[in-house]
């Protein structure tokens, strides 16, 4: 029907009269003279005067629609669609029923979800006799209550009341897609959700538009709440006594200054902080403890539970080592001191007592056996260095396992190096930089970027200063812009001197700093040792970003223990089938979707070998809902998106068809017609009819 959506600006149509009133108001008032020759004057003009009037009434229509069309366009007139079609008349109909985990969100000890299924219920209730209805629950993936459009109505009733609300979050653009195939591209789709903008921020109705989608909002309002949305632990895998930070990140999804006590159940140990929140806002709170003792930790963070307590709990799990295993690899003699590996050597464990859970084993380029490659948990590669092909596989195999590099760039054999590692993993490692001319000339670095990565702890006069040191000679780089975030460190020339970026599962550093004396200041500096270490544990940093989330396939890494077959725990003790897909220096199982978040622990007999950690997906936390506005702007003609309150009334028409561009467009056609009217047809004055008229007839 139509409509405008200014209407006030419709008094602007009574200037359609305008033109009309000029006309009359500047037409020429004729003087009556008496002539003899009158008669021959009227049959002169008499031809004349129908074709003046035709011309002056096309230009007045022209310039009379042209005001019309303009006085509209400032009303912004629309076509808004019919109203939604009561549920009797739609025989074949798709109910798609939110279940993820925002759905379980309670208001007056109601869930979201239990409202949902009443409302669902109602309209299968009020479908006609032979109806074809089907119901898919909106998930992680979407799951149909039978395979196909079904006129058994009582059986879709008893598996809606079966149903139940997830811990997962939801896929709405999967849930379309199987809603359109089982209507065969064409139906009516009734969507009960509470509309939460991370599911379905990204859902475009448009690609659908045989569909007639009705959204039933379940709870306008949105549900407060404050959730925990991440972790971080740096470093993840730490050694026996080796300080660990774990940083809890939270979301107030609340119009009001939320406060909430944080707690850490870790190593037997509990742990509390207090963090602030400001409406809509994130906001973290930090926790450092050391374990004294090898071991395999799995704790929880959580908050006090609220109305939506899912997100209030996140899972941890963290490997305890008994120290770290570092293979050192150079050509040169580590025992001169005159040798980069020197250098390094004593600054990753300077003695055994100060080795601070480091073991640094070192071996040659082309003498590296397979033992020590295969059990190290970090590399350094320290030029001079020629690494052998087999060395070089293994290497780049257990980079993308996880493993750690720090590779040092100094002297020609630098770009040798760079090509190999990124041939034999397939471009995996390499640095966020191509390697230029070589640069010989004392210059200081540049002033460190020490808000972030391992360069945190050099701030302050007491501490020393990264920008005093000096080198001799260095290579020019040219940084890569999509990862020039990854570096950290800068000489005064603009070269990168140090990035930290990810190489398969594990992280990779780049030194282009030379690490003997001739080189400069660097390696004889009390901060290189600081300065090594820090990168290490950067490198050891990880969050819970890689946990796995439910509903969704995942999988586990374990050591292998060799004592007998593997099996995978739920938190309640059941058993989750697993199937080993890989063996190596560890063991990899698969496991399918799980609909509980947890701690899966991973036994070897009776040893426990490894725990797989499930947490709720982050996004769930933001209960708000998107705006209808943006669910009506992404529909079109063809598709069309009617929104209902709960109590079944039209809120909302899809997005009404509007026509001020094309009434635009008819107002500038009509003011072009005119002037082409007054420029091709024109008046011939009479006067030179007469004259001639008069020559012939003399």
């Amino acid at each position: 029907m139509p409509a405008v959506l200014n209407p006030w600006l419709l008094f602007g149509l009574a200037a359609a009269g305008l033109p009309v009133l000029i006309h009359f108001l500047t037409r020429p008032r004729p003087r009556a003279i008496r002539l003899p020759t009158f008669h021959l004057l009227a049959a002169a003009g008499g031809g004349r005067q129908a074709l003046d009037r035709l011309r002056t009434f096309v230009i007045l229509t022209l310039r009379t629609l042209a005001v019309v069309a303009l006085a509209l366009v400032f009303a912004r007139p629309f076509i808004r669609h019919a109203a939604a079609p009561a549920p009797g008349e739609a025989p074949r109909v798709v109910l798609l029923l939110d279940a993820s985990m925002s759905m379980r969100a309670t208001a007056g000890g109601v869930t979201r979800f239990a409202r949902a299924k009443a409302q669902a219920a109602d309209v299968l209730r009020r479908l006609e006799q032979g109806s074809e209805a089907g119901v898919v629950l909106i998930g992680a993936r979407p799951h149909c209550l039978l395979p196909a459009l079904s006129r058994n109505l009582p059986a879709l009733h008893e598996g809606l009341a079966q149903s139940t609300a997830t811990c997962e979050g939801g896929d709405p653009v999967a849930a379309l897609a199987e809603a359109e195939r089982l209507l065969g591209g064409r139906g009516t789709v009734y969507v009960f959700s509470d509309m939460q903008r991370g599911n379905w921020g990204a859902v475009d109705f448009a690609r659908h538009p045989g569909l007639d989608v009705i959204v039933r909002q379940v709870g306008e309002a949105p549900a407060d709440n404050v959730g925990i949305t991440g972790l971080e632990c740096s470093p993840q895998h730490p050694v026996a006594g080796e300080t660990v930070e774990i940083a809890c990140s939270l979301f107030n999804a609340s119009s009001s200054v939320c406060r909430r006590r944080v707690s850490l159940e870790l190593g037997g140990g509990v742990r509390h902080a207090d963090a602030e929140l400001l409406p809509y806002s994130s906001g973290s709170v930090r926790f450092s403890f050391a374990h004294p003792h090898p071991d395999l930790l799995a704790g929880t963070v959580a908050i006090e539970r609220d109305g939506l307590g899912e997100d209030d709990r996140r899972h941890l799990a963290l490997q305890v080592r008994d120290r770290l295993a570092v293979l050192l690899l150079s050509d040169g003699d580590p025992q001169r001191s005159t040798a980069g590996a020197f250098f390094v050597r004593h600054a990753l464990a300077p003695s055994r007592r100060g080795a601070a859970g480091i073991a640094v084993t070192c071996r040659g380029g082309q003498a590296a056996d397979r033992h020590s490659l295969e059990t190290a948990d970090a590399f350094v590669l320290v030029p001079p260095l020629m690494l052998g092909g087999e060395v070089v596989e293994v290497l780049a195999r257990r980079i993308d396992e996880g493993a750690d590099l720090i590779c040092f760039l100094d002297g020609p054999g630098a770009r040798p190096l760079l090509s190999m590692l990124a041939g034999a993993s397939d471009g995996g490692v390499r640095p966020p930089f191509t390697l230029g001319e070589p640069v010989r000339t004392v210059l200081p670095l540049a002033e460190p970027e020490r808000h972030r990565g391992p360069l945190r702890i050099f701030h302050g006069r007491d501490q020393g200063d990264l920008a005093g040191l000096r080198t001799t000679r260095h290579l020019l780089t040219s940084i890569d812009a999509e990862r020039a975030h990854e570096v950290f460190l800068h000489h005064a020339d603009g070269a990168a001197a140090l990035t930290i970026g990810p190489a398969g599962r594990g992280r990779a550093a780049f030194f282009n700093l030379p690490v003997t004396p001739d080189g400069g200041t660097i390696p004889g500096s009390p901060l290189f040792p600081a300065l090594l270490h820090e990168t290490l544990r950067s490198m050891r940093r990880g969050d819970d970003a890689g946990t796995h989330v439910p509903g969704r396939d995942w999988s586990i890494d374990v050591v292998d223990a060799g004592t007998g077959s593997l099996q995978v725990l739920a938190p309640d003790g059941a058993t989750v089938p697993a199937t080993v897909v890989s063996r190596g220096r560890a063991v990899r199982l698969a496991m399918p979707p799980v609909g509980a978040p947890g701690l899966y622990p991973v036994r070897a007999g009776e040893q426990r070998v490894g725990v797989g950690v499930v947490n709720v997906d982050p996004v769930e936390t933001d209960t708000r809902p998107v705006a209808v506005s943006s669910l009506l702007d992404t529909a079109t003609a063809g598709a069309r998106v009617r929104v209902v309150d709960e109590g079944g009334d039209l809120v909302d028409a899809a997005r009404p068809r509007v026509l001020w561009p094309q009434l635009l467009i008819i107002a500038a056609a009509c003011l072009a017609a005119e002037m082409l009217v007054l420029a091709l047809w024109r008046r011939r004055p009479p006067g030179a009819r007469v004259v001639a008229m008069s020559r012939g007839s003399a």
